[in-house]
């Protein structure tokens, strides 16, 4: 006769905390002002999901919820790891034109373009528009 190994509910809990918080912070890293929220929430799920497959192990318990857990807030916090190093890549492109001459000229002179090229479409709308009264 074979013996049925009894699956306790040991690290249940934490692996659903883990789930949870791995959830909302991978929602909460797309948002890209609220991503430092999102690694609170991804790291404090990966260690509920940690102890919980520890306390799995031990008490022969399940150990799926907390695995997902961990995955989950993994992945948030690589999202979070992206969206940092991107702002910081445009914002260090920002400030290289904001000190370089010649674009700030090129800029403005593009600017001023437009800007012509608005007043030249206004002038031609309001002039078709009183031709055609």
């Amino acid at each position: 006769m074979s013996e049925e190994v009894q699956k306790s509910t040991a690290g249940q809990g934490l692996g659903v905390g883990s789930l949870i918080l791995g959830i909302v912070g991978l929602i909460v890293a797309f948002i890209p002002c609220f991503g430092w929220f999102a690694l609170l929430f991804s790291l404090v799920g990966i260690v509920l999901g940690f102890i919980g497959l520890s306390q799995a192990k031990k008490g022969n318990g399940k150990k799926g919820l907390n695995i997902a857990g961990i995955v989950l807030s993994i992945l948030a916090t690589i999202l979070v790891v992206v969206w940092v190093v991107l702002f910081a890549s445009a914002a260090s492109t920002l400030e290289d034109i904001a000190n370089d001459p010649a674009a700030q000229e090129e800029f403005q002179n593009k600017m001023n373009n437009a800007f012509e090229e608005m007043e030249e479409a206004a002038e031609e709308a309001q002039e078709a528009e009183e031709s055609a009264e």
